[in-house]
């Protein structure tokens, strides 16, 4: 099967399902017809934009990050400013606490930058590490976006 007919089966199958677990979905993709390793799901998925996050009944479950066509910088201050609690810099490593759920939403707007700053993220429910490729520019990203947080 190719990677875009997979891929919109993968879309199909979050939108119209509450999935919690990515066996869930390895499992409902075999259903399906799509034969494909753990790798491969994990990599369609961040493809995909999919995050978990809670949804209207406040349950966890896979959803697709809706991305912008503002410029991706702009809407990381935005959603930044509006969920990040504290940051804090261990060496090459930034720490952001967040309100309750916007852990996953906050890096995948982080992952879309692209920043020169950060070599890649990992979420949790309220938790994202950012790393970057030395302490220098990790200082100057703790800089960046303590100001924004020091802003009303």
């Amino acid at each position: 099967m190719k990677k875009n007919e997979r891929q919109k089966i993968i879309t199909e199958l979050i939108i119209n399902q509450p999935i919690t677990k990515q066996d869930d979905l390895m499992r409902l993709l075999e259903e399906h017809g799509v034969n494909a390793t753990q790798a491969t799901i994990s990599r369609d998925m961040r493809e995909l934009h999919i995050v978990k996050g809670a949804d209207r009944e406040g349950k966890q479950r896979y959803m697709i990050f809706q991305t912008s066509t503002e410029d991706p910088t702009e809407v990381l201050f935005k959603t930044f400013k509006q969920t990040a609690k504290k940051i804090d810099q261990i060496q090459f490593v930034n720490v952001i606490k967040t309100t309750p759920n916007d852990g996953n939403r906050l890096a995948a707007v982080f992952d879309d930058t692209k920043m020169p700053e950060i070599v890649g993220t990992i979420a949790g429910f309220d938790t994202i590490v950012i790393f970057s490729p030395d302490q220098k520019q990790a200082t100057q990203l703790n800089q960046r976006l303590a100001k924004i947080l020091e802003t009303d």
